[in-house]
C-alpha cells in the first residue's frame, strides 16, 4: 500500500514539470490540457465498459458529473496550464496544493465556525508562505501576466473545492469512482478543446518534448496517478491519499530546479514549510471535527 502511495506522490509532484515542458515546447495550453483529459476519459470509460458492461449515468447524476468536470478539470487545469506559460512549475505546484486552504475559506463562508482559531491561524500562515515562496521566484520585474497566473490558479482552486464537494456527494450516492473520473475528465477535456478552438491558434505543433510530456500526463498523471488515488481511498480511506498535497510541492521544487533550472532558494523552503504547516493545521482541525462529531453521536446513541 505504501509503495502505491509513494508512487502517487511522485507522479503528482512531477506532473507540473511535464506541463511546463510541453508548454515551453510550443503547444497551446488549452489544447494540451483538453486532449490529455479527453483521451484519458475515453480510456477509463472503455476500461469500465469492458470490465463492468455499463457506463451510462442516471439522469440525476449527469448534471452533477458535468459540474465536477467543468470545475475540477476544465477551469482548474485550464488556469493551471495557461498560468505555467508565465510562472515556474514549482510555483504552480505550490499554488495548486492550497486546496485545503480554499476548503477552509469556503467552510468559513458557509457558516462553519468549529475550530475557528486553528483554521484561521492555518489559513494566515499558508497565505504568508505562498507570498514568501511566490514573489521572490517571480523576479524583480514582475509581469502582469505572472500576477494574473497566480491569481487565476488560486481562484480556480476555489472552483476545485466546489467540484470536490460535488464529487463527494455523488460518490456517497453510490456512483463508481472510476465512472465519475472517466466522465468528468471527458466533460472537462471537451470544454478545454472547445475553448482552444475558440481562442488559440489552429496549427497543431508536435515534437518530441510535447509528445513525451503529453503521454506522461495521460498515462501516469491521469490514469496511474488518479487510479492509485482511488485505489488508496478504497483500501485506506480518504485521509492517507489526500496527504499528497503535503509532499507534491516539495518534489516539484526539486525536479523543477534540476530539470529546468527553476528558482530555488531559502525563500522557497521557508515558503513551502509555512504553506505545509498551515495546511496541516487546517486539515488537523477538520479531522478533529469529524472525530468529535462521531464521538458525540456514539455517546448520545448509547
Amino acid at each position: 500500500m505504501y509503495i502505491v502511495y509513494g508512487l502517487m506522490c511522485l507522479i503528482f509532484g512531477t506532473t507540473f514539470l511535464a506541463i511546463k515542458v510541453g508548454i515551453e515546447a510550443g503547444v497551446s495550453p488549452f489544447l494540451f490540457a483538453g486532449t490529455r483529459f479527453f483521451i484519458a476519459g475515453v480510456i477509463v470509460l472503455v476500461a469500465v465498459k469492458l470490465l463492468h458492461g455499463k457506463i451510462s449515468l442516471r439522469v440525476e447524476e449527469r448534471r452533477d458529473v458535468l459540474l465536477v468536470g467543468i470545475f475540477m478539470t476544465g477551469i482548474m487545469f485550464g488556469c493551471l496550464y495557461w498560468g505555467e506559460q508565465y510562472i515556474s512549475s514549482s510555483i504552480a505546484a505550490l499554488l495548486a496544493a492550497t486546496t485545503p486552504i480554499m476548503i477552509g475559506i469556503v467552510e468559513w463562508f458557509q457558516g462553519s465556525r468549529e475550530s475557528v482559531w486553528i483554521k484561521g491561524c492555518g489559513l494566515f500562515i499558508s497565505f504568508i508562505g505562498v507570498g514568501v515562496a511566490v514573489f521572490p521566484a517571480l523576479g524583480i520585474d514582475v509581469t502582469k501576466e505572472a500576477l494574473l497566473a497566480v491569481a487565476g490558479i488560486l481562484a480556480a482552486e476555489v472552483g476545485c473545492v466546489f467540484g470536490t464537494m460535488k464529487s463527494k456527494k455523488i460518490l456517497a450516492a453510490g456512483l463508481s469512482p472510476a465512472l465519475l473520473n472517466g466522465w468528468q475528465m471527458l466533460a472537462g477535456g471537451s470544454l478545454l478543446i472547445m475553448l482552444s478552438l475558440a481562442t488559440e491558434r489552429t496549427e497543431l505543433i508536435i515534437n518530441y518534448n510535447i509528445f513525451l510530456s503529453w503521454a506522461y500526463l495521460v498515462v501516469f498523471g491521469s490514469l496511474v496517478g488518479h487510479g492509485s488515488y482511488y485505489w488508496l481511498v478504497n483500501r485506506a480511506g480518504p485521509l492517507l491519499p489526500s496527504t499528497w498535497t503535503y509532499i507534491s510541492p516539495v518534489i516539484a521544487q526539486f525536479v523543477g530546479y534540476y530539470v529546468l533550472s527553476e528558482y530555488l532558494s531559502v525563500y522557497s523552503f521557508i515558503g513551502v514549510s509555512l504553506v505545509l504547516w498551515g495546511i496541516f493545521l487546517v486539515s488537523r482541525a477538520a479531522i478533529l471535527e469529524v472525530w468529535l462529531k462521531k464521538r458525540l453521536q456514539s455517546v448520545f446513541a448509547s
